[in-house]
C-alpha cells in the first residue's frame, strides 16, 4: 500500500514539474512556427539605423534588418522625422523572420514586408553616449 501511494506521489510530482516552461522557449517556439509557415508576423519594437546597418528590437529579441526596398522606405521616413543617425523610432511592421546567413551578425534577421506605424521614440537615449 505504501509503495503504491509513494509511486503515485512520484508520478504526480514528475508530471507537475513538466508543466513549467520558460518565456524564452515560448518566444523561440513562436519564431520557429512563423519561420516554418513562411508567414508574415506583425511586430512592434524599436528601430535604429546608423551607417549601413539597421536593427529591430522587440521586448523579447533583437534582429538585424535586411536592407530591401521596404527597409529603405522606412529609413527615408525616419530620416525625415529626425536626421540624427542615432535616433530610435517606435515602429509596427509586418515582417518575415529568417535565419541570418552572415557570420558575426545577429542570428535572426527580419525582412520588412509592410510598414504599419512609425513614430519618434519617447525614450530616445538607448544608443546615446553623450548629449
Amino acid at each position: 500500500m505504501k509503495i503504491s501511494i509513494l509511486s503515485i506521489l512520484v508520478c504526480l510530482l514528475t508530471l507537475g514539474s513538466c508543466k513549467t516552461e520558460s518565456k524564452d522557449s515560448k518566444v523561440d517556439e513562436e519564431i520557429s512556427k512563423a519561420e516554418m509557415e513562411g508567414s508574415l508576423k506583425t511586430m512592434t519594437g524599436e528601430f535604429i539605423y546608423a551607417d549601413s546597418a539597421a536593427v529591430f528590437q522587440t521586448k523579447n529579441a533583437i534582429y538585424g534588418v535586411v536592407i530591401n526596398e521596404m527597409a529603405e522606405e522606412l529609413i527615408a521616413n525616419v530620416r525625415d522625422m529626425n536626421p540624427d543617425p542615432y535616433a530610435s523610432f517606435d515602429v509596427t511592421l509586418k515582417v518575415k523572420i529568417e535565419n541570418n546567413t552572415q557570420e558575426d551578425a545577429w542570428p535572426k534577421v527580419v525582412k520588412i514586408q509592410n510598414i504599419i506605424k512609425v513614430e519618434q521614440s519617447q525614450d530616445d537615449q538607448s544608443l546615446r553616449l553623450s548629449k
